[in-house]
């Protein structure tokens, strides 16, 4: 008979072959090595004292992984990944698990719960629906093949070891999602490398890439000087300083124009769209 519980008391490598079984049939490949899902689990602030696993006698069968922070002000869970092991399916075990998960914020002071599930995955997001959700955004994921050898270096970039991030703040059109937030760069803040162009002793730009994934979690210009080639030197600065042979940008709203614009100029093409959905505890 299967039981819920937190997973405070299992550890990560048995989550990480539970996670590995259950993301086996993914649409988008989840073929990461331990040391990718532990950076991933501290990035975007995992606690096992709010998660919850479904257990088959000892074995974990689905789980919750969720983390904690303060979002626009509230104390907010952010679901890291929900997953259920192909033998387990159509049991209504994902329901159940988001039940336990909400007895445990009450006790948790959280106030509210985030989420990001694929536009295609149908069932999934009615799961979430029929249990309060609803949607916030709607988020473009892109990638593009490396180019480390981009010719629209227009502009002189420089290295940011200290980031400015009230300056920052005000370049942006959007908030970034959960896990491209100033708090997820900065759990992990040694993966990732920030570029800028200054001007007039400012900086009117910035962007930030993974080292090794060539994730790029923001890129921003300032509204006075955007298409002048400060983004585009921007991107190609980033580009030479990954080791991946592909460069992505996930969670794009897709209400910024600007964004899309850019993305679409620059050769990245849409991959997968997801739903930011929000549950109000509170």
């Amino acid at each position: 008979m299967l039981h819920y519980e937190s997973l405070i008391h299992v550890g990560r490598e048995e989550i990480y072959q539970s996670f590995l079984n259950a993301f086996s049939d993914y649409q988008v490949p989840m073929n990461m090595t331990f040391p990718q899902f532990e950076k991933m689990l501290k990035r975007r602030g995992f606690d096992p004292n709010v998660s919850v696993g479904a257990f088959e006698g000892d074995t974990l069968v689905g789980f919750i992984l969720n983390g904690c922070r303060t979002w626009n002000g509230k104390a907010t869970a952010y679901d890291v990944g929900t997953g259920v092991v192909p033998d387990f399916r159509k049991q209504g075990i994902t329901s159940r698990m988001l039940q336990t998960a909400r007895q445990n914020f009450g006790k948790s002071g959280v106030e509210q719960y985030v989420l990001e599930v694929l536009t295609a995955n149908t069932s999934a997001a009615n799961i979430y629906t029929k249990n309060g959700f609803t949607v916030e955004r709607e988020f473009l994921c892109c990638q593009m093949d490396g180019g480390k050898n981009r010719t629209d270096l227009l502009h002189q970039t420089e290295p940011v070891m200290d980031p400015d991030w009230e300056l920052f703040r005000t370049f942006w059109d959007y908030q970034p999602s959960w896990q491209n937030s100033i708090q997820s760069i900065e759990a992990v803040r040694e993966c990732f490398n920030v570029s800028a162009v200054r001007i007039n002793n400012c900086i009117v730009g910035y962007g930030i890439i993974e080292k090794t994934t060539g994730e790029i979690p923001q890129i921003a210009v300032d509204r006075n000087w955007r298409d002048k080639g400060i983004g585009s030197s921007i991107l190609a600065d980033l580009m030479k300083q990954t080791s991946s042979n592909q460069i992505k940008i996930l969670n794009i709203d897709t209400r910024s124009k600007a964004m899309l614009q850019f993305i679409t100029a620059a050769g990245f093409h849409n991959t997968v769209n997801q739903y930011e959905m929000i549950l109000e505890l509170k």
